[in-house]
């Protein structure tokens, strides 16, 4: 009787412990990922963005199947680009949309994916190309200068990377941003003279970078006007030639991927680059280093950075 019902209870109890398993196993699944959409609108820190997205009708993206890598700047990085919650309403629409695709990337990308780099291409879905660097001493990611902050939210129609600067479109070549500032008024004026007007405008998508020279040191480098720049004569002419080519570099440098060493100017000679808390630069005659004051400035066919002072070779 014993050895019978031990025959009938064993059956039974094996299934009740597969059902206990089945049952547990389905307590425990997690519920699936809140979309794009709703991950950006409930961090504060992005509010902004989010606001950008609503406006420009791209809800459609971040509530669509996906999946989309969402490179998201966070409210300050929007404020420092000029954009704040009073400015957005003003933006047109097809600037608004292409500016907010060119933080959109049509897959999902983890942080473990980007790119190494130095400065590797990763397309936007504004159609332009967005670089990627990492340094892996520092378990840093970088993108156009900007830093990940926060990398990979996960979201169940792709992921979202916060990051600390806003990704500008490239889309305005390098003589017309010093042409633009009223800052680079003198620098401009001296391109001119030099007759380098070519030279500081390459080709669209040049890996072309200037380190640019603002008014004030220009003027303690004795160009004092525009009158003094157009008076210089024939020999002090080649003199500042020389000066401009000097701060050129025929490479893609975002200030984010440069190393300690050396880069080949325009000129033929090379610049010194040092990293630590900043980034400098020296000349073969500066006395001092000089630090990027505006870096990474992307343009159509290069990138500007604003030095401390002037790089004389």
């Amino acid at each position: 009787m014993t050895k019978n019902i031990r025959n009938i209870l064993l059956p039974v109890l094996l299934l009740l412990s597969i059902v206990f398993v089945r049952c547990t196993e389905k307590d425990t699944v997690k519920p699936p990922a809140e979309f794009i959409d709703a991950k950006l609108a409930a961090d504060a820190e992005l509010s902004l963005f989010k606001a950008a997205i609503t406006q420009a009708k791209l809800e459609t993206f971040t509530k669509g199947p996906g999946p989309f890598t969402i490179l998201a700047p966070s409210n300050a990085a929007l404020n420092a680009a000029g954009i704040t919650t009073a400015s957005l309403p003003t933006i047109d629409s097809l600037s608004l949309t292409a500016f907010l695709l060119n933080h959109f990337q049509n897959l999902k990308r983890t942080s473990f994916e980007f790119p190494v780099g130095p400065n590797a291409p990763m397309a936007s879905m504004a159609g332009f190309n967005n670089f990627s660097s990492k340094n892996i001493v520092l378990n840093k990611t970088y993108v156009n200068g900007a830093t990940v902050t926060t990398a990979d939210i996960t979201c169940g129609n792709g992921v979202i990377h916060k990051i600390d600067k806003a990704l500008l479109l490239p889309i305005i070549p390098i003589r017309t941003i010093l042409k633009s500032n009223p800052n680079f008024s003198l620098m401009d004026s001296a391109i001119s003279k030099a007759g380098l007007s070519t030279n500081f405008a390459p080709a669209a998508n040049s890996a072309t970078t200037i380190f640019a020279i603002n008014n004030a040191s220009m003027i303690a480098a004795g160009y004092t006007s525009f009158t003094a720049i157009g008076a210089l004569t024939p020999a002090q002419v080649t003199t500042l030639s020389n000066i401009l080519k000097y701060h050129i570099v025929q490479s893609r440098n975002f200030s984010v991927a440069m190393k300690n060493g050396t880069l080949k100017t325009f000129l033929g000679t090379n610049i010194t680059v040092a990293v630590g808390t900043a980034v400098t630069v020296k000349g073969i005659s500066n006395t001092t280093a000089l630090t990027l004051v505006t870096p990474d400035v992307y343009a159509s066919n290069g990138i500007i950075h604003e030095i401390s002072g002037m790089l004389m070779p």
